[in-house]
């Protein structure tokens, strides 16, 4: 009788600390207007930090916005504002960071012509390391939509598409600027793409440095394209083509990569229309070997899925997340993931990630952790009281194997998980996978934990 209470007493610690850790948090505190597109990284220790455009009336439109948070998801400090220069409109910030918790930010801003791309580098604490700095040196016309990856030891890599082939619409090309970890631009700006027409590029870095580039290809049938390049910035392969159904909408595709560079890539899209598109993924071997063919990620099929964004850890597990709108007539979407394994095999089921679920829940924005553990944040209309806010939560999270609550991964847990093999009941303590079952996916997490608990 005492060990059954023992067990009902882990099992009740362990559901008070899901709901804790599934709670939804606000990011943003100051609430007049719209605060929108969200993006957020991760260091080793599980802090992370979430940066956004906020919105100002006249004359100072939007402006770029941080606030950095611990592992637990509480606020370190309050909100920052990150650029400097304030006049005119910068919008669509990217955020990457170090092992140690450096951090880089990039967004487009009024430029020398037009719109140009800028940066800014903190330190862990938060702490600006210099003012913002121009990263585009071809400064005519639209420099848009940047995105950047950092390695664990500072370099990185800023991606923007550059209007710079000519004044015919859709001839954007996608340009790129190497930094290395003393913040020094290693050679010039140089271009991924050997066709015109690229769109809304990303990219993503392994531990040496080597990264990868991707882009959607908006010629008249629309693909998604990507390319590998070495830490001195000379390329590894050249553009390869990564989806191998058409699709017919405009679609931004995402990229995470392991430390070692394997990497997935994501994106929406659907053969005749955009309001049937589905989230597609497929997955990449470091040598740009394909793992498969492209997959759909959701599966709930109707209506539209889009917006997706990826981030995978050095185990390999990664995932995705995206907003679903399921009816056409009403202007409201909601956020969705699915998680993966190593070998590219969806973990459970699709699950929603908002639980506030008024209005209207888009954009979101990933960072997942070694333990499988990952943050979402997005943006919600009316949340915060006044326009959309940025949100975010934890979760879902692989669940403690710990389930004696001794403090220890041992075999008198492998005992009690084994009591619950093949179980289809509603509750389900060992179900480290939250899929309401119990399998192989939940004993390769548990072997994974025991065998990592002293580590």
């Amino acid at each position: 009788m005492a060990l059954k209470r023992n067990y009902l007493t882990a099992v009740a610690i362990t559901l008070i600390a899901a709901i804790a850790c599934l709670a939804e948090f606000q990011v943003n505190t100051h609430t007049d207007s719209n605060q929108a597109n969200p993006a957020i990284a991760a260091d080793t220790n599980g802090n992370f930090v979430v940066v956004w455009n906020s919105y100002f009336e006249w004359p100072r439109s939007n402006e770029i916005f941080g606030r950095r948070f611990g592992a637990d998801a509480s606020p370190i400090g309050s909100e920052f504002q990150i650029n400097t220069t304030t006049s005119g409109n910068q919008k669509e910030s990217s955020v990457a960071t170090d092992a140690v918790g450096n951090f880089v930010v990039v967004w487009y801003g009024p430029g020398v012509s037009q719109e140009g791309i800028f940066g800014r580098r903190f330190d862990p604490n938060g702490q600006p390391l210099g003012d913002e700095f121009g990263v585009n040196s071809h400064t005519e016309s639209r420099q848009r939509v940047p995105k950047v990856a950092m390695n664990a030891a500072g370099a990185f890599a800023v991606v923007w598409e550059s209007d710079k082939l000519g004044t015919k619409p859709y001839e954007w090309a996608i340009s790129c600027q190497l930094y290395d970890g003393n913040d020094l631009a290693v050679g010039q700006e140089f271009e991924a793409n050997l066709l015109p027409g690229c769109r809304y590029p990303d990219v993503a870095m392994d531990d040496n440095g080597n990264f990868a580039i991707v882009w959607m290809q908006d010629r008249s049938s629309n693909s998604i394209m990507a390319r590998l390049y070495n830490a001195d910035g000379t390329a590894r392969t050249d553009p390869f083509e990564v989806s191998t159904i058409g699709f017919s909408s405009l679609t931004r595709p995402s990229i995470a990569m392991d430390w070692s560079g394997g990497f997935v890539v994501a994106w929406d899209g659907d053969p005749k229309l955009a309001r049937l598109d589905d989230i597609h993924g497929r997955c990449y071997t470091f040598d740009a070997v394909a793992m498969g063919e492209q997959f759909v990620v959701n599966t709930t099929l109707a209506g539209t899925q889009q917006n997706p964004r990826v981030a995978m850890n050095d185990q390999r597990e990664f995932v995705i997340v995206w907003d679903s709108k399921i009816d056409p007539d009403i202007n409201e979407r909601n956020i969705f993931g699915q998680r993966f394994d190593s070998s590219c095999t969806p973990i459970g089921d699709e699950f929603g990630v908002n639980t506030y679920a008024l209005d209207d829940q888009k954009y979101p924005a990933v960072a997942i952790r070694e333990n499988g553990e990952f943050l979402t944040v997005w943006q919600s209309k009316g949340q915060d009281g006044s326009g959309y806010g940025i949100f975010g939560e934890m979760g879902q999270m692989v669940g403690l194997a710990d389930f004696i609550g001794d403090g220890f991964v041992n075999f008198r847990d492998y005992c009690f998980l084994a009591e619950e093999w093949r179980k289809s009941e509603n509750t389900l303590t060992t179900d480290l996978i939250d899929d309401n079952k119990i399998d192989e996916q939940d004993l390769a997490e548990f072997c994974y934990q025991w065998l990592t608990a002293d580590q």
